[in-house]
């Protein structure tokens, strides 16, 4: 396959993606636009705007949102991250793998991971930590396989560094730092000195973000929500250490079933692995499937879908390198009978790709934003497609923001207790608690120290006395009570809000109240 063609393909596929650029944030993307806000007015994460993702989600939405302060940063920046992640497989297919392994795995990815396949449009993928995760990876193993060509410490350092910036952004990442020195002694380029330059690459980014905090007085909440918070997360889902092997064991299959790129790239992993007795290289895109996985499985089993998607370079690497391997073996078969063989195997793998992948769904989608970007629908309509009849509404975040809006003045705190933090965006109004969404104070977690619990909730209200306060009734249940019926249910909370608040009629879904002789 030419070049050129190659580059035609490529871009045929991201100018499929550009019609997302319309779509607004999803909840997640909502909550770290919010604490790149805070970030933005001089705050720091988890002291003054509290969330449980490591830092580097949020100092990223902070510059995103200071170069443009609206919902398109974030399709952008994932249409950036997927052509970033394209160009890092094919290059890296220049270094590992037989003739063609990079413009398949390039080609697979942008075609296979385009979120658009997936429900509620792709909205709840775009923009996720995991996708950062992914750019950072791949760009580390294009730099640890070209160290072996082009011998220098400058590449092992910058590697450790990538792999350390994946870590900041979520810390079950670090798995990837180990299957990078994996792969090198996999290509047995791996030396001590090689070993200790990627640890001290790791260690600048990792090392930064504590010394950060401890000099903003935050380096304890900044565990708390990091790490505590997400230990007891993650092990909310497993009961056992079976139940995580379990997990670990059977997930690749499930998400097989529903996931083209998993079909594909487990069965690139098959090929590879048969034939490790000839050459172990081809080992390295089977390790670094496994660490994707390892990584997943310690998120927990709840099996959110943004989990996934620092496995998709992965899995494309497996399955462009384990089918040009498959090619070669063909091509170099007894002539007429390989290339008769090749014609079912390439037929089975499209068929699997087209039962597997609902391509219906991908072009309806495309073509319902591409209506929107054209002026063929009304915002009010267009929001509307995007519900998951649960925890989030773009409509309801759009609708309340507005609301929010309307009924404060700019310096006003507002509060949300809820999962829709795309109002406080829209409103451009600061929280009246560093408690922003609910499910911290919900869960009770650290119940009983200062500045936590409903307590640390309800000092934060007493200081800030914000002029609307809006309880989001449908969002956590039935894993914990939803947020409006557990406000009202505690009764400190319930009895200073009748207090201090009258209830009034507004936006649908959340019960509002506005301050006594403070509304305007």
């Amino acid at each position: 396959m030419s070049a050129r063609l190659i580059l035609l393909l490529a871009a045929m596929l991201l100018v499929l993606r550009l019609p997302s650029l319309v779509q607004p944030m999803g909840a997640d993307q909502a909550l770290y636009a919010y604490v790149g806000e805070r970030i933005r007015a001089g705050g720091l994460p988890y002291r003054d705007a509290w969330d449980q993702k490591p830092p580097a989600i949020h100092f990223l939405y902070a510059g995103l949102r200071t170069l443009w302060a609206s919902d398109v940063t974030v399709p952008a920046a994932d249409l950036a991250a997927a052509a970033a992640i394209a160009w890092l497989l094919y290059k890296l297919g220049g270094l590992a793998g037989p003739a063609g392994t990079g413009a398949a795995s390039a080609l697979l990815f942008l075609f296979l991971s385009n979120p658009a396949f997936t429900r509620v449009a792709g909205i709840r993928l775009r923009s996720q930590c995991e996708t950062f995760i992914a750019v950072a990876v791949t760009a580390a193993f294009v730099l640890l396989l070209r160290n072996g060509k082009h011998r220098g410490s400058g590449a092992m350092v910058g590697a450790g560094a990538l792999f350390g910036l994946a870590f900041t952004f979520k810390y079950n990442a670090a798995v990837f730092a180990l299957a990078g020195v994996v792969s090198l002694w996999l290509c047995r380029r791996l030396t001590l000195g090689d070993l200790l330059r990627v640890i001290a690459g790791f260690s600048l980014p990792a090392l930064a973000i504590p010394i950060i905090f401890a000099l903003g007085s935050a380096l304890r909440p900044l565990v708390d929500a990091t790490i505590l918070y997400n230990l007891e997360y993650s092990g909310e889902t497993y009961r056992s250490p079976l139940d995580v092997a379990l997990y670990l064991v059977t997930f690749p299959i499930e998400r097989a079933r529903f996931d083209a790129l998993w079909t594909v790239g487990g069965a690139g992993c098959l090929v590879l692995l048969a034939g490790v007795p000839i050459n172990r290289e081809r080992l390295v895109p089977v390790v670094w499937v496994a660490a994707a996985c390892a990584s997943i499985a310690i998120n927990g089993s709840r099996g959110l879908p943004q989990y996934f998607i620092q496995a998709n370079p992965a899995l494309a690497f497996a399955a462009g390198w384990g089918g040009a391997l498959a090619w070669s073996w063909l091509r170099a078969g007894t002539g007429r009978g390989a290339r008769f063989l090749a014609v079912p195997v390439i037929l089975v793998v499209i068929v699997a790709v087209w039962r597997v992948n609902q391509f219906n769904k991908l072009a309806e989608q495309t073509i319902f934003d591409a209506r929107y970007a054209l002026g063929g629908m009304p915002r009010d309509v267009y929001l509307a497609r995007y519900d998951d009849d649960r925890k989030y509404s773009a409509l309801a975040g759009d609708t309340l923001g507005k609301y929010l809006a309307a009924h404060s003045q700019p310096s006003d705190r507002v509060f949300v207790f809820g999962f829709t933090c795309a109002a406080y965006v829209e409103a451009n109004r600061a929280s009246a608690s560093r408690f922003f969404w609910s499910r911290p104070v919900i869960v009770g977690f650290n119940q009983g120290r200062p500045g936590y619990g409903t307590d640390g909730l309800l000092s934060d209200l007493n200081v800030n006395r914000p002029t609307v306060i809006a309880l989001q009734q449908r969002d956590w249940a039935p894993d914990v009570d939803d947020s409006a019926a557990f406000f009202m249910k505690t009764p400190s909370l319930a009895g200073w809000l009748r207090a201090h608040y009258v209830q009034a009629s507004g936006p649908e879904g959340f019960d509002i109240w506005l301050r006594r002789g403070g509304t305007p």
